[in-house]
């Protein structure tokens, strides 16, 4: 891979704000989440915030969405690519929008000997082994759409950025994002593929 890539999440810290899907809307997000990683999703999403005194720029929540402040939007409007959905907040006061975006762009399947992946012997629901193991985030670059917000086929809820990309976000000094870069990403857990 000669192009620098990042994956990008809500830095945990008890300074920003930390959410939970509201139970009206549990079932039908993980549906989303397990069937489609979210994409084609129109609808809202309720967020209750459970921790923190302050909104960051990423709004942490238990299960693996990318819920975005409108500055991040902003930025990323000039990458395309990418679909978003309303993000209700609905316990504590804002001064701006939080959105749900989900990356369209395709860095197509992980390089499994290059990433060091270690797989279990039994298959999940989908009939794939799961991860249980992994050094490094590495993709082909042939199969790569050259978007510069994606994913790749293995982790659709990894959200992914080019050194382009975070460039634009370290200047507009987008708060609590935790920036890895793919070559240190790393899955020490059972992950469902």
């Amino acid at each position: 891979m000669e192009n620098k890539f990042y994956s990008v999440f809500p830095s945990l810290t008890k300074k920003w704000f930390l959410g939970r899907v509201s139970e009206e809307d549990v079932s039908t997000v993980d549906r989303w989440i397990i069937d489609k990683a979210m994409r084609g999703f129109k609808g809202i999403v309720h967020v209750e915030i459970t921790r923190g005194n302050a909104p960051g720029d990423f709004l942490e929540v238990a299960f693996p969405l990318l819920i975005v402040s409108s500055k991040v939007f902003e930025i990323w409007k000039k990458f395309e690519r990418f679909q978003t959905y309303r993000v209700v907040v609905q316990n504590r006061k804002i001064s701006f929008e939080y959105l749900g975006v989900i990356f369209l762009g395709r860095g197509g399947p992980l390089d499994p000997v290059k990433s060091k992946a270690v797989y279990s012997n039994s298959l999940n629901k989908k009939g794939k082994r799961a991860i249980i193991k992994q050094e490094g985030m590495y993709f082909d670059d042939s199969q790569w759409d050259g978007s510069d917000l994606l994913t790749i086929d293995e982790f659709p809820c990894v959200p992914i950025v080019t050194e382009r990309v975070f460039k634009e976000m370290k200047k507009a000094r987008v708060t609590n994002c935790r920036y890895t870069p793919l070559e240190k990403y790393g899955v020490y857990q059972l992950m469902l593929t």
